[in-house]
């Protein structure tokens, strides 16, 4: 087979009235992919058409089209024939050139693309940005006649299953799919191991299962050893080689339990991970490999040993950096939000077919996901049993790995959806969207005594950061650097002391595109990520997991940013893996402190002269310094201004005066209060009522979230609402 890269010389068009008959006349732009139209001041949903022609070489026996991402809905043209149309963004796939197109000497392809969000496709809902765009690679494959099926869910070919078995041997099971007529065509496999050596090699006919034995593998072991094999795969017709394809894979084995949780070739790790999206500024989804490159850099830096792919498939080479790095893997689809859709269902089952079978072989991937945050609508036996669904079809597709699912708060332990997976993550956000940080201890002791057979991490934790904001006294959606840095350290050390938890996903890595998002003093940015989104910039709380987690020495003096101060003294904070770290301002040492072992060091009370302040925080020959400037007035641009529309964000009872217990009130969620107290809200709010019906807004929040925007002029309403639930008992 021979990949000739299609990505130069493409003409764009946005088509917001449909496609014409004639087309010479519209404003065509020329582009080179990856490529996405979406643009912060102008984001376009709806229909595009991109075009481009390339002319066909002698002995071109085969042809496919590959497009490693198209987002969202797609389909494809040569010479005016449409040869197919794919549903999903994320995941790679292929359509072969018709004979007569490729016998008549020139292509001429175009890619109608459509990124408005449908009921019959997933995504539909997200706090993320549906970009749209050819944003990965377009190739054309060329073969011989008779080849590797390419088009068999986008895979090489060959599904390869490789697994440990009890005794300690590597086993690895070869699917081969193969488009020939020839008696007496095989597939003769080569295993070479990490140094080259020669492992195992087998032969079969073209379309027969093969097994190879590895008798003592070099084990993929994380970060400590990330060993990989190659596979070749030759494809052979009368004793030639007529198509080849070459697959990287490796050899541990995974099981977790509820009480000890994740264990890697027997031995028990603790996952310490960081979530990320795809996207970067400037480019969005259409990133190079370069920059995934960049990412796992910060990611090493950090010393994270576990990475959640959010939330959807990611490009080949993000998984391929994953086996290098050593880093353990969730690997999900992009089911968000689940209705009663049959076309909906087919489409995800087929999207998560494409994530498993493309990327089986890569070692990293412990687990797959099958949903994230489903039940912010709601919790139905719909739901259930489709991730019944979903999970027998991983399982079927992959046994030997788990399946896991992504809850979030309003989800009970009891519910059906803590029963349908192998694990269950959970998205929890106390002290930021609701509660104390504190509440995480109860919060997961309580789940664990309702579910001890279920295992449970944390699959995304973390707080909105501006680096713009800052204070002296950092409290809940202050949004201020320093309370990013204060709840990080204030939450990790209570997921760190639950053994029962597998681990935690911090979410996020970088800050990503939201395009439904206005906050913090800043649009279209979910600001929670330890990096910024150019990737140019490390926040403070990066260094402080830095400190937790990596063996690089260093020392770091946070709050950099906070440069003008107007009181006399202030607290100075030190990030760092040493014992011990002095500090020095102006010059003058101002004594040496330990770490404190949650890798912070904090000198009280240190005074500052009018005017500037240089810093320096010392450990041995490390050092990091910055400069304080101490100003007669707080500094206003470190404060978002007073809020004068939007949510109320600070209702007038606090939560102990609103609820009554074992009554409804608005602290129960949408779907409870429906449910259990629906003539309530039909008496107050009927119009609300019809909204909640046609599963526009989430479920899963709660009635005081959603009155507060709804009945942000009208306080009285919402207490009268608030004293009407208080009269209906729950039902135990």
């Amino acid at each position: 087979m021979n990949r000739i890269s299609m990505n130069a010389g493409w003409q764009f068009v946005k088509l917001p009235k449909g496609i014409p008959a004639e087309r010479e006349d519209l404003d065509w732009e020329l582009v080179s992919l990856p490529h996405t139209w979406y643009r912060e001041n102008d984001p376009y949903h709806g229909l595009v058409l991109y075009r481009r022609k390339i002319e066909v070489e002698d002995g071109w026996k085969n042809a496919f089209l590959e497009f490693e991402g198209a987002d969202q809905r797609c389909r494809v043209f040569v010479n005016g024939r449409e040869i197919g149309e794919h549903k999903g963004a994320y995941a790679r796939f292929r359509f072969p050139v018709p004979d007569e197109a490729r016998e008549s000497g020139l292509l001429r392809i175009e890619v109608l693309l459509d990124n408005g969000v449908s009921p019959d496709s997933s995504p539909n809902f997200g706090d993320f940005t549906i970009f749209g765009g050819l944003y990965r690679n377009v190739n054309l494959l060329v073969t011989g006649e008779d080849h590797f099926d390419y088009c068999y869910y986008g895979t090489d070919g060959v599904i390869a299953r490789a697994t440990v078995d009890e005794t300690g041997c590597g086993l690895l099971e070869l699917e081969p799919h193969v488009c020939t007529d020839k008696t007496g065509a095989l597939v003769a496999y080569t295993l070479t191991g990490p140094e080259g050596e020669l492992a195992a090699e087998g032969c079969a006919a073209a379309n027969e299962s093969c097994s190879l034995r590895v008798a003592e593998p070099k084990l993929w072991n994380g970060k400590k050893a990330p060993r990989l094999y190659t596979l070749r795969a030759a494809l052979q017709v009368d004793g030639e080689a007529v198509d080849e394809t070459v697959i990287r894979l490796g050899f541990r084995s995974i099981s977790m339990s509820p009480e000890e949780g994740l264990r890697l070739n027997g031995e028990l790790v603790k996952l310490h991970g960081v979530a990320k999206h795809q996207d970067r500024a400037g480019v969005f989804s259409a990133v190079s490999d370069d920059q995934i490159d960049e990412d796992f850099a910060l990611i090493r830096e950090i010393g994270a040993n576990a990475v959640r792919l959010s939330h959807y498939q990611h490009a080949q080479h993000t998984y391929d950096r994953c086996d290098e790095e050593g880093l353990l893997t969730w690997a999900e689809i992009p089911m968000l939000k689940m209705t009663e859709n049959r076309a909906l269902y087919a489409n995800i089952e087929q999207q998560l077919t494409e994530l498993v079978l493309q990327n089986i072989h890569h070692p990293s991937i412990f687990c797959w996901g099958i949903q994230n945050e489903i039940g912010m609508f709601r919790d139905a036996p719909f739901m259930h049993e489709e991730c019944r669904v979903l999970t027998a079809l991983a399982k079927r597709l992959d046994p030997n790995r788990l399946v896991t699912a992504a809850n979030l708060y309003n989800v009970k332990p009891t519910s059906q959806l803590n029963a349908v997976t192998d694990m269950v993550g959970y998205n929890l956000y106390f002290g930021w969207y609701y509660g104390e940080m504190l509440d995480y201890s109860k919060y997961l002791d309580n789940y664990h005594a309702l579910r001890p057979e279920m295992p449970l991490g944390i699959s995304e934790y973390g707080v909105d950061c501006n680096v713009a904001l800052h204070s002296e006294d950092p409290k809940v959606k202050d949004y201020s650097e320093e309370y990013q840095a204060l709840w990080h350290e204030t939450v990790y050390p209570i997921l760190q002391s639950k053994d029962y938890l597998w681990g935690s996903f911090i979410w996020n890595m970088f800050d990503f595109s939201s395009d439904r998002r206005n906050e913090g003093g800043v649009k279209f940015i979910n600001g929670k990520g330890l990096v910024s989104y150019d990737r140019s910039l490390r926040k403070d709380a990066f260094f402080y997991y830095k400190a937790k987690w990596s063996d690089e020495p260093f020392v770091h003096l946070c709050a950099s940013r906070f440069v003008k101060r107007c009181r006399e003294k202030v607290d100075v904070k030190v990030y760092t893996n040493q014992r011990a770290v002095t500090l020095f301002v102006n010059g003058a040492e101002q004594g040496t402190l330990s770490n404190n072992g949650n890798g912070t060091v904090l000198f009280r009370d240190v005074a500052l002269e009018q005017g500037e302040n240089r810093l320096k925080a010392m450990s041995g020959e490390l050092a990091d310094s910055l400069i304080f400037e101490r100003v007669e007035t707080a500094e206003e641009s470190y404060r978002l201004p007073e809020e004068t529309s939007g949510p109320v964000r600070n209702w007038f009872l606090s939560d102990d005066d609103t609820v009554k217990e074992g009554y409804y009130s608005i602290m129960d969620t949408a779907e409870d209060v429906l449910s259990g107290a629906r003539s309530v809200l039909v008496r107050f709010v009927p119009s609300l009522v019809e909204v909640l019906d046609r599963d526009v807004i989430p479920m899963g929040l709660s009635m005081k979230s959603i009155l507060s925007r709804e009945l942000k002029n009208d306080p009285d309403t919402m207490l009268r609402i608030n004293d009407a639930l208080h009269q209906i008992k729950k039902e135990l």
